[in-house]
């Protein structure tokens, strides 16, 4: 192949070649020299031509793989700014997000300062806060970091019940049943997996306003089913995309858009797979899972 292309490149010297040798003939015919000292000058003629196509051959190529060389780094250094670019967009709209967000439990506890405090309803603007905040810093370190896991044998039932008792204002407040089973040991990073089921049950808490919360756990298998508002059936493909919120989410104006794309983002380098299902006034099931 690559001589094909080099011939097809040098076809204007092949081409001049030939026409001198042709010239060459036509003054033998003409002048009526012996055939024998044409045949001899013109061998030594081809013999020179084809060493200098051998040694423009191997110029060539060399050339030929330094342009693939520079092609394939440009493309490389194209392709990690592009990735550059699209992280530094994202980074933007997820703070432009989170900022909006913010306001939400800030004017609450502004509100309360002016009138009555009400001591529940601030420690939940505050433990809302801090939620957000801890989400944008943890997005910041997903995103840079390299090789910050840390795996060992992690307890599914354990990292629950930590949980449920982090949330267990909530179920109070909102009178939610709990039910628990099962149990899943698992090898991977507890802090980050942590991070990524406290998502999924700050969502489940945070849209169930009766009924209850069912975690069942079984090896291989993590499922959260809730009693909540539920999603929009056109919604569900799209909610892992930073910062949608979703029909439901917009109209609680509850949602940043950003807890269920940190916890794809964690369990995907996690190599944990996730899925939802869910319908409207009925609830939500989240599974998770790893082969």
């Amino acid at each position: 192949m690559l001589w094909f292309k080099f011939l097809k490149a040098k076809i204007p010297q092949i081409g001049v070649f030939l026409l001198m040798l042709a010239i060459y003939i036509v003054n033998f015919w003409l002048w009526r020299l012996p055939m024998m000292a044409f045949f001899n000058s013109s061998l030594f003629a081809l013999i020179i031509f084809v060493i200098y196509l051998i040694s423009s051959y191997f110029r060539w190529k060399g050339v030929q793989q330094a342009i693939c060389s520079v092609v394939q780094d440009n493309q490389t250094l194209q392709k990690k700014l592009d990735q550059q670019n699209l992280a530094e967009r994202e980074l933007e709209d997820i703070i432009r997000v989170w900022s909006h967000q913010m306001k939400i439990p800030l004017s609450a506890i502004d509100l309360m300062t002016q009138t009555e405090v009400d001591p529940k309803e601030l420690k939940n603007q505050v433990f809302s806060l801090e939620n957000y905040l801890k989400m944008l810093l943890e997005y910041q370190r997903i995103n840079n970091l390299a090789t910050d896991f840390r795996f060992d044998k992690v307890s599914m039932a354990d990292i629950m019940r930590e949980l449920i008792k982090k949330y267990s204002t909530f179920f109070i407040q909102k009178e939610l049943s709990l039910n628990i089973e099962g149990e899943w040991v698992v090898t991977s990073d507890q802090r980050w997996l942590t991070l990524a089921i406290e998502q999924l049950l700050n969502n489940a808490v945070k849209y169930t306003n009766s009924g209850g919360i069912f975690i069942q756990i079984e090896p291989g298998k993590l499922e959260i089913r809730d009693t909540g508002i539920g999603i929009l059936k056109e919604d569900i493909p799209r909610l892992f995309e930073h910062g949608f919120t979703g029909f439901n989410g917009r109209i609680q104006q509850k949602s940043t858009g950003l807890g269920l794309y940190l916890s794809k983002l964690i369990l995907d380098k996690l190599e944990f797979q996730i899925t939802i299902h869910s319908d409207i006034g009925q609830g939500t099931t989240v599974t998770i899972t790893k082969e």
